[in-house]
């Protein structure tokens, strides 16, 4: 039950049935009592090899919405961070210099670009290198089987692998909202369009980007497995012989779900995450307020619309797989909106007027940085691409293509 909280687990993966560890398993559960919680019975559309139903997945949790609020924080902070490091303080046309600890680096960095200056290689858009980063610890904690153990480094019987809430909170959290589709997506048409850009249109250099930025991060996800796999041969060997790590581990691993975590774990996921959390808002509020950067006030309230877009995002994968298994409708229909909110805020701040006010602006931004970058993914994206396509070939053109339509 350790990934059945992952978002993707709700639409039907076509992988399921033909995995060899899927098939040693059906193979050896004929007297399992626990059967009810391994394969969850097929009943109309749901007739897939998912762990548990859905509803059990899904259902409020205030665990749940805690690591999702808590993790979509780090993965802002983290987003912003390494835009700003790989390209993003190089942009000349920036309206307010930021001057930080950061600055400094920076500024000698300049691998991306926004698209906007007159620096070339807008392909190599500012969100790439944290599309990229995302996508490889979404492939670390996914694995090649759902059998696996989340977490690699860890063995198997530790206590951090049976916390749902802790993988629902790395997964669709912290990876989810690393990685954005609507800033990419945003940058791209403003590069085509040309508008408020110095090098005017760049059509082929937004096509070019749009195909770097996909076959980058899904590269970057299959790393993230083999990475995985190379953790797991060190810490979990056992679960390369699937009859055995079938027969021994899920009996006693999901008999263990009900205990509660206590001492030194509880302290790891549930109180440390907390106090991070609350520490980076603190400094970010403290950056605007009392240093004066004017940066930090999109950040901080980033971190307070942040939480609702990853919320929304886990809620709208309940509908992955609803119309066709090949069509995760729900990551669809995030990444759609959240290009369609950060496109239209994008328009607004390029022809707002210099009597706009700092809070207008900085508003309008933390919305895109935070809301529509937290309900839009690129790893939960890929790992469906991946997934999808790894056991059916002939979906792989039509699945591309319903992404890159968005």
């Amino acid at each position: 039950m350790a990934n059945d909280d992952n978002e993707d687990e709700a639409y039907q993966n076509p992988e399921s049935s033909s995995d060899p560890t899927e098939t040693g398993h059906c193979g050896s559960s004929t007297n399992n009592p626990n059967k009810d919680l391994i394969d969850a019975p097929a009943s109309g559309d749901d007739s897939s090899s998912n762990k548990i139903p859905i509803h059990h997945i899904h259902k409020w949790n205030w665990l749940h919405i805690f690591y999702l609020s808590t993790f979509s924080i780090f993965g802002i902070t983290i987003r912003a961070f390494m835009g700003r490091f790989f390209g993003g303080d190089c942009d000349a046309d920036a309206t307010v210099p930021i001057n930080d600890w950061l600055t400094p680096i920076s500024r000698h960095v300049c691998v991306t670009t926004s698209g906007r200056t007159d620096q070339y290689g807008g392909a190599l858009f500012i969100d790439l290198p944290a599309n990229m980063f995302g996508s490889l610890i979404m492939g670390f904690v996914t694995g090649h089987s759902t059998d696996w153990p989340v977490l690699a480094v860890l063995k198997h019987d530790h206590p951090l692998q049976n916390e749902d809430g802790l993988h629902l909170g790395l997964k669709t959290a912290l990876c989810g909202t690393i990685t954005t589709f609507s800033s990419w997506n945003a940058q791209m048409v403003l590069m085509m369009d040309g508008t408020g850009t110095v090098l005017g249109s760049q059509v082929i250099a937004a096509l070019f980007g749009y195909v770097l930025g996909l076959q980058v991060s899904i590269s970057c996800f299959r790393a993230g497995r083999t990475l995985a796999a190379w953790f797991h041969l060190k810490n979990n060997p056992h679960i390369f012989d699937s009859v055995r790590f079938i027969a021994e581990d899920h009996t006693s691993v999901r008999m263990a779900e009900t205990t509660q975590l206590k001492g030194t774990h509880l302290w790891n996921a549930r109180i440390l995450p907390s106090i991070l959390a609350s520490a980076l808002f603190i400094l970010f509020v403290l950056g605007d307020f009392y240093w004066g950067i004017e940066y930090y006030r999109q950040l901080w309230i980033s971190c307070l619309f942040g939480p609702f877009g990853a919320i929304i995002r886990w809620k709208l994968s309940t509908f992955n797989g609803k119309m066709n298994q090949w069509i995760p409708i729900g990551t669809f229909i995030s990444n759609f909106v959240a290009s369609a909110i950060s496109a239209f805020i994008s328009a607004i701040v390029i022809s707002s007027t210099l009597n706009t006010s700092f809070w207008t602006l900085h508003s309008l931004k933390a919305i895109s940085l935070g809301f529509a970058g937290c309900l839009s993914t690129v790893s939960s994206m890929v790992k469906e691409v991946v997934e999808i396509t790894d056991k059916n070939p002939h979906f792989d053109k039509r699945h591309l293509c319903i992404h890159m339509g968005q």
